[in-house]
């Protein structure tokens, strides 16, 4: 073959740690990742050699695949270390096609920190490492390669290669590695053609092109074979004749699919986003105190909003209590402080929120929280009912939205608590909170949102594994489910909001949790309902909110 391909670069393994905690000091939402997206893992190994994944022990692949986006709106400076002002020109004007329809920016700058960094050896071929993988890459280093470009490139080779590779540097993977690609390849043959054209390894053959970043029993988007992330695969490299043309271009799916990764100025009234204790500390290095700030987008607001929180994420040890409440400490025109906080000796390994920022003395949005802890309470939580009253009464009944904030049961038992509203007149409504079976379910907290039905803009509702399999089928530990918004209801796809109203997890083993919402579009959603490891989840529900 005469066509060059890229090599997607990876961190060491060592570095694994580091990488998800810069990816989520850089941007928090980077924990939102749900087990069906294509990622990168965090380690690996360099360039210069052999290019495989390692395979993470299973209580960590949560944590290694988190995603690598910048922070939206972000300006990436890239320096040049080399190459001839054409073919510098020339990549100045591809690498910015991407900001037609993400919000970052690149700025090229004579200043060799830079977050990335481009090289033109050509000894190499041209690669690039992940997204905020490039924070870890020591300081003069590069952080992207062009291995064949010069003066007399053409204009469909310097597109196709500078729009992947910067695909990469924003964190976008190989379309062929994505979970569901299941293409047939014809190994023999794929093996002897890198080998001759592009003097890879069959180690590096596997890297690069066979190798998937799978979740059992997941379906992800489908293979878009028009993709610039895609390397064009004649049909001899397939049993079945597929194959994918020489792509010059972004897709529409690539469009499609950079614009929800980097989106743009929130106008809606309400924003939503996730924090997650990985973002400032290792998940094995567990800790009672969890703090971090999450700095609002866009200018300072008018007046301090109100922030609501729900849970969303957990890995919480076995054989003592589960104990997990969320705080918000302090709020500001422009920041919150959150704390996921444990206490006593529960082990917190990893912990999460999404939170839900609402207007300051806004009556269309209203919310607030309740929690059971009572000092002179001796007795574990039965069924709790209590009444919320608005500040604001509305014109009709609104929607509300209930989730969990915090939760404490007795160790040796099974986690279970739901909570949910009943009764929802103009003024306010019940909100209970209810434990089953065994379980002892010493408090629990909530938090409540309420909005006109049927307004525009927003819409909410529940979800729980039992839609997709039985409680018997605790090890069942990946389910998600389409979702249909209604009619009219956006003119851009939304943010999600998703926190946890119901558990039943199993008590011999870690309990662990995470959501994450995916294919997020005008018109419909994917939810995801993930534990990992040895978790027995017996049942989880969902509720959330798209804004």
């Amino acid at each position: 073959m005469s066509i060059h391909f890229c090599a997607q670069a990876f961190l060491p393994v060592e570095k694994a740690w580091e990488a998800v905690e810069a990816a989520l000091k850089e941007n928090p939402n980077n924990a939102g990742n749900s087990f069906s997206n294509p990622l990168s893992p965090a380690g690996g190994i360099t360039p210069a050699a052999a290019l495989a994944t390692p395979t993470p022990d299973a209580p960590l692949a949560i944590g290694l695949y988190v995603r690598k986006m910048w922070l939206p709106g972000r300006t990436l400076r890239c320096y040049f270390m080399g190459g001839s002002p054409f073919v510098q020109s020339k990549i100045r004007q591809y690498a910015v096609v991407w900001e037609q329809y993400a919000n970052i920016h690149f700025s090229f700058v004579d200043d060799n920190t830079a977050e990335i960094r481009i090289n033109f050896d050509q000894n190499v071929g041209s690669w690039s490492y992940l997204g905020t993988d490039a924070l870890l890459r020591p300081a003069g280093q590069a952080t992207m390669n062009f291995g064949w470009f010069n003066d007399n490139t053409d204009d469909d080779e310097f597109s196709r290669t500078v729009v992947h590779e910067f695909g990469h540097a924003l964190g976008c993977i190989h379309e062929h590695q994505q979970p569901n690609a299941n293409i047939q390849w014809n190994r023999p043959v794929v093996y002897d053609a890198y080998r001759i054209s592009q003097g890879w390894t069959r180690a590096q053959v596997d890297a690069q092109v066979f190798n998937q970043y799978t979740a059992a029993d997941v379906t992800a988007s489908a293979l878009d074979n028009l993709s610039i992330m895609e390397y064009a695969i004649p049909a001899e490299f397939t049993l079945n004749g597929w194959s994918a043309p020489t792509n010059t271009h972004l897709s529409q799916t690539d469009v499609t699919f950079i614009a929800t990764m980097y989106p743009g100025v929130n106008v809606s009234p309400l924003d939503t986003g996730v924090f997650n204790s990985m973002s400032v500390r290792p998940w094995n290095t567990p800790t009672s105190d969890n703090r971090g700030t999450i700095k609002f987008t866009g200018a300072p607001l008018p007046a301090v909003p109100q922030i609501l929180l729900g849970l969303n994420w957990f890995d919480m040890g076995h054989g003592l209590n589960f104990r997990i409440r969320s705080l918000v400490e302090q709020v500001t025109t422009a920041s919150c402080t959150i704390n996921l906080q444990s206490w006593a000796d529960t082990v917190n390994y990893s912990s999460g929120v999404s939170w839900l920022k609402l207007p300051a003395n806004n009556q269309d949005f209203q919310g607030g929280t309740f929690d059971t802890t009572d000092p002179s309470r001796t007795t574990a939580l039965g069924q709790v009912t209590h009444k919320i009253n608005f500040a604001h009464a509305y014109a009709s009944p609104p929607t509300v939205v209930v989730f969990l904030t915090s939760v404490d049961t007795e160790r040796g038992r099974n986690t279970r608590a739901k909570v949910y509203a009943t009764d929802v007149q103009t003024d306010g409504f019940n909100v209970h909170v209810d434990s089953t079976s065994d379980t002892l379910l010493w408090n629990a907290g909530i938090a409540w949102f309420a909005y006109p039905t049927n307004k525009k803009g927003i819409t909410s509702g529940t979800c729980s594994t039992s839609d997709v399999r039985s409680w018997e089928q605790a090890t069942q530990l990946v389910n998600s489910k389409p979702v249909t918004f209604p009619d009219q209801t956006f003119d851009k796809a939304p943010r999600v909001f998703m926190a946890v109203n119901q558990l039943d997890i199993g008590y011999q083993t870690n309990a662990r949790i995470h959501l994450s919402s995916s294919n997020v579009t005008k018109t419909g959603m994917e939810w995801h309902i993930d534990a990992w490891g040895d978790t027995k989840m017996y049942l989880a529900g969902v509720s959330w909110i798209a804004c």
